[in-house]
């Protein structure tokens, strides 16, 4: 055996114990950093891990109840959703017949009468 390649090997293998211990005391830092950085969401993310436990610790009766919940809570949001987007065209809709009312029935008769 050639005792250069060993030693090579040695180094190598020592340098790169040095870049994990470096890069695990980093870690925490930055992780601290990005907790104090990200507010809204990372407290939305918490909340849905919750969540999942809370869920997770049901038992099957009990998840399919809040499914079910769940899922008429979501088309009852997306039925009001709807309703306000038919809302919002309707309404557009209307400006526009005004509109195209007093172009073609009220200023043609402003017209006329000079």
């Amino acid at each position: 055996m050639n005792p250069q390649p060993d030693e090579d090997l040695q180094r190598r293998l020592q340098n790169l114990e040095a870049e994990i211990r470096s890069s695990s005391v980093v870690e925490p830092q930055t992780q601290e950093q990005e907790q104090r950085s990200q507010s809204g969401f990372a407290s939305f993310n918490l909340q849905v891990e919750r969540f999942k436990n809370m869920f997770n610790s049901l038992s099957t009766t009990k998840k399919l109840v809040v499914a079910g919940v769940s899922v008429l809570v979501g088309f009852a949001i997306l039925q009001t959703v709807l309703k306000l987007v038919a809302s919002v065209l309707s309404l557009a809709l209307l400006a526009v017949l005004v509109y195209l009312g007093y172009k073609f029935f009220v200023s043609n008769s402003f017209q006329r009468k000079q």
